[in-house]
């Protein structure tokens, strides 16, 4: 019996090997992915840091001068997005040092697939920042800290709720960006257009 298909290992070393023309023929598929995902990186982390120097500079000065539940909101905003800050500093300094000519296609796929998968988790812990802001709030309706916890808990609603737009936009503004520069060619070879094929004599 002769079975005839095109393995995924195949699709892989197509992808991973230099030395095929076709594959080196559409290597600007994969540079012009890679230059536009690492461009949308910078921008998304000027974007956070942008929020975090704000919300550090409004936070510090409403942490001085107001009072009770405006205070306390303030102040966990303040020290909440100084670590904010230094994840958006880490991040923009690693996009401007990244080597992007050093990669392969595969490389540039599994780093594209592992950043959508950080996307996701970090929206259900921006879910769970939201969650807790709520039962903060709730708390505060039977406790003698009132103030602080509704303070608290508007501070983590906000942010909860910016971090999550935050990481849902940019997971597709990263799909958008694969749908035109990647997923094109991978069509083309999914469709037989490197006109591949193993046959196996059982």
């Amino acid at each position: 019996m002769k079975h005839s298909f095109i393995s995924i290992t195949v699709l892989v070393f197509l992808l991973n090997n230099g030395s095929i023309n076709a594959q080196n023929r559409n290597t600007s598929y994969f540079e012009s992915f890679n230059q536009k995902r690492n461009l949308i990186n910078e921008t998304a982390m000027i974007v956070l840091g942008s929020w975090a120097a704000g919300n550090i500079l409004i936070g510090t000065y409403g942490n001085i001068k107001a009072k009770g539940e405006a205070k306390y909101f303030n102040q966990f905003n303040m020290m909440w997005n100084v670590a904010n800050l230094g994840i958006a500093a880490f991040g923009y300094i690693n996009s401007l040092n990244s080597d992007l000519s050093g990669m392969s296609n595969l490389e540039i796929l599994k780093d594209y697939n592992s950043l959508q998968s950080f996307l996701l988790l970090n929206a259900g812990l921006d879910i769970a920042y939201i969650v807790t802001g709520m039962y903060l709030k709730e708390l505060a309706k039977k406790s003698s800290k009132a103030a602080r916890l509704r303070g608290y808990g508007n501070s983590l609603l906000l942010q909860g709720g910016f971090l999550l737009a935050f990481d849902v936009i940019l997971f597709f503004l990263h799909r958008q960006n694969a749908s035109v520069n990647i997923y094109p060619y991978l069509d083309g070879l999914l469709a037989g257009g490197m006109g591949v094929e193993i046959n196996f004599k059982l």
